[in-house]
């Protein structure tokens, strides 16, 4: 099966979509968009694919029309063998380690983590993951609180907890990625400190956050800026990203407007990473 999407969410797609089946490719299909390849076996109902596919892009806001869904037979190459030896653990920040498989070493200095057997997407290879593990490992403070919004798999959530937050909220609004992110919380030992949640930013119970990060699409910031304000405490911080370069006065401006002021930007490529700071009334 294969199907376009932006790529500021092309992990966390295939991170969902893609448990359960053979693997997960992800190749560059155009600016801004991935195309996602998704190798199912010959037991599987083309149909019941198509459904789920319909779903996970729905929580995403993505058009039947702009992911373009399809599903091929492909002749088999052992592609399977040879990507699940392609796999390498994949470093975040200066403490951190994603490992998508099990035979994988720990490299000296990190701190793993560890995602569910069969799982390899959603690890932290986006540039955005990276630029966002970076933010929280720096501004974590010990005993704070946090909310990972957009969790994915969880990978966030996981580096706010070992980081020192005494509670992290990991919220979704796609239903199976809340349950992967479930699943590689518990993994990982990060169930005390960090709560998964299906749904958005209600989801949260009007509950505030010394800081929040945000991994999501550049829109989501457009809309809800004065919903993430509410979310932050006084002087609270939110790390944003998901961003394009080139949107970045846009969101800003946004996020002012809502009185949330951005005092720093980073950059990995294209992408950006706002650090904003809720601006006290």
């Amino acid at each position: 099966m294969t199907a376009r999407v932006p790529d500021a969410l092309d992990d966390e797609i295939a991170a969902v979509l893609g448990t359960g089946s053979l693997g997960v490719e992800i190749a560059a299909a155009g600016p801004g968009t991935s195309e996602l390849r998704i190798y199912l076996g010959p037991s599987d109902d083309p149909d019941a694919w198509r459904a789920r596919a319909a779903d996970v892009f729905s929580a995403h806001d993505l058009a039947a029309a702009t992911t373009r869904v399809s599903i091929e037979p492909v002749a088999d190459g052992r592609w399977v063998e040879r990507w699940q030896a392609s796999l390498s653990p994949i470093l975040l920040g200066t403490r951190f380690v994603v490992l998508p498989t099990e035979a994988l070493v720990v490299p000296p200095g990190r701190d793993p983590i560890r995602l569910v057997p069969g799982m390899a997407f959603g690890t932290g290879e986006h540039a955005t993951t990276r630029l966002c593990a970076e933010g929280v490992e720096r501004r974590v403070a010990p005993g704070s609180r946090w909310l990972d919004l957009g969790t994915g798999t969880g990978v966030l959530a996981i580096v706010a907890a070992r980081c020192g937050a005494s509670r992290v909220l990991a919220l979704d609004a796609d239903p199976e990625a809340a349950a992967v992110a479930a699943e590689v919380v518990a993994r990982n030992g990060a169930g005390p400190i960090v709560e998964v949640r299906a749904g958005s930013m209600e989801a949260r119970g009007g509950e505030s956050f010394d800081g929040i990060v945000a991994n999501i699409q550049s829109s989501y910031f457009l809309g809800n800026a004065p919903s993430l304000a509410a979310a932050l405490g006084k002087d609270a911080e939110l790390l944003a990203s998901g961003i394009l370069e080139e949107d970045v006065a846009e969101v800003s401006s946004a996020l002012a407007a809502a009185g949330i002021r951005v005092e720093e930007r980073s950059f990995d490529g294209p992408w950006a990473l706002l650090l904003a700071r809720r601006v006290a009334t």
